[in-house]
């Protein structure tokens, strides 16, 4: 008995401070690009799994707000979207003509929403996709699919 209560007197003291308290996350992605849009977030080394899909129409923004528990487990925009950080790419679709594709990297790319090195882990994150971000994305030859 007097071994469990040692373990549990470490346990306790090991979790800190902050024992119970929970990170709370805001985060927000909104469509100003002037076109509706469906993002694709998929794994790229399974592309036979099916992506989960978001669709945003003109204007519209999506808002959530995550509770981390203990252990700490973060959050960004691979979660935000796809509800799990596995998910380590994007496909922008603007009204089916024009499209971009974005990987989760580090290389300091503003309109990469997930960017590690620019949005994650930060308690409030707001993205905007613009009408630059659509004239920019690549013309696809057809339907984008």
């Amino acid at each position: 008995m007097k071994n469990i209560s040692l373990l549990l007197a470490l346990l306790l003291y090991a979790c800190g401070e902050n024992f119970g308290e929970v990170d709370v996350y805001h985060y927000s992605m909104e469509n100003k690009s002037g076109r509706s849009m469906v993002i694709k977030s998929y794994r790229s080394d399974f592309p036979e799994v099916t992506p989960e899909i978001t669709s945003l129409a003109i204007d519209e923004k999506l808002e959530k707000m995550f509770k981390d528990g203990l252990p700490p487990s973060g959050y960004d925009f691979k979660v935000f979207l796809a509800g799990s950080s596995l998910y380590d790419s994007l496909i922008i679709i603007y009204a089916n003509e024009r499209m971009t594709i974005f990987k989760a990297e580090c290389n300091q790319n503003q309109r990469n929403p997930i960017d590690y090195c620019i949005h994650s882990d930060d308690f409030d994150e707001d993205f905007v996709f613009t009408e630059e971000d659509y004239n920019i994305a690549t013309e696809c030859d057809g339907p984008c699919d």
